[in-house]
């Protein structure tokens, strides 16, 4: 994904309420539902999703293809449905990790150390972590077969909003100066989580540690260039 955070790499957010089928009554609660839904995703990254029978996800979850059905409709909402739960959880570990750098912005009296420090840990663990890699070579691969995943509905907490709360609170201690958060959030993203896709080629091409710092810290510089206060 992409960003991060697949929207922010000029990915979609997956839109599992669009699906063709009757839609998941149940989902992903439960144990059953947790197995299944864990099955589906790694059969999904593995083989594709017309490769994935329903048979298959069945099997490796340990429960009956009727299960899978009651619960989801038909496969493709599964697959729908994995994908959006699978970003939900990337979210809330960007969040986790925004909150650990900048929960507090009128503590933060360092934004180039402290924003750098945010968006390392963050590219680091989710814009490098193989997961995310495969979610978002697997969603190239099939956003054509699946309108819905274009679509420009997302859920309430994106990657963007995100970040565009966090130099929203950056340029209201002054700390920045911004008129427009949402496009200086996309910026932010493009310098440097965006550098970290277009440089490894969505993983593709292995990147150094070394080559991810110089992503981030330049990124960073590059940034606070052009969204530092005059004086």
């Amino acid at each position: 994904m992409t960003g991060v955070l697949a929207e922010q790499a000029g990915m979609p957010w997956p839109d599992h309420t669009a699906g063709s089928g009757a839609g998941r009554a149940v989902g992903a609660a439960g144990p059953k539902g947790q197995a299944i839904a864990h099955a589906a995703l790694q059969l999904f990254l593995r083989d594709g999703y017309e490769r994935t029978s329903v048979d298959a996800i069945a099997a490796e979850a340990g429960v009956s293809k009727r299960t899978i059905y009651n619960r989801y409709g038909d496969k493709e909402n599964l697959f729908r449905s994995v994908l959006h739960d699978t970003f939900t959880t990337m979210m809330g570990t960007l969040r986790r990790i925004a909150d650990a750098h900048i929960s507090d912005v009128t503590q933060v009296t360092d934004v180039e150390r402290d924003l750098t420090a945010f968006v390392r840990e963050a590219v680091f663990t989710l814009t490098m972590a193989p997961d995310r890699i495969a979610l978002i070579r697997l969603i190239l691969t099939e956003a054509p077969y699946f309108p819905a995943l274009l679509r420009r509905e997302r859920p309430q907490e994106t990657m963007h909003a995100i970040l565009t709360r966090i130099v929203a609170q950056l340029a209201k201690t002054g700390s920045l100066a911004i008129t427009d958060p949402g496009e200086a959030a996309e910026h932010l993203s493009a310098l440097t989580f965006g550098q970290a896709n277009s440089r490894s080629m969505y993983g593709a091409v292995e990147l150094s540690d070394a080559e991810v710092e110089r992503i981030v810290t330049g990124g960073v510089q590059v940034f606070l260039r052009a969204y530092r206060p005059a004086g």
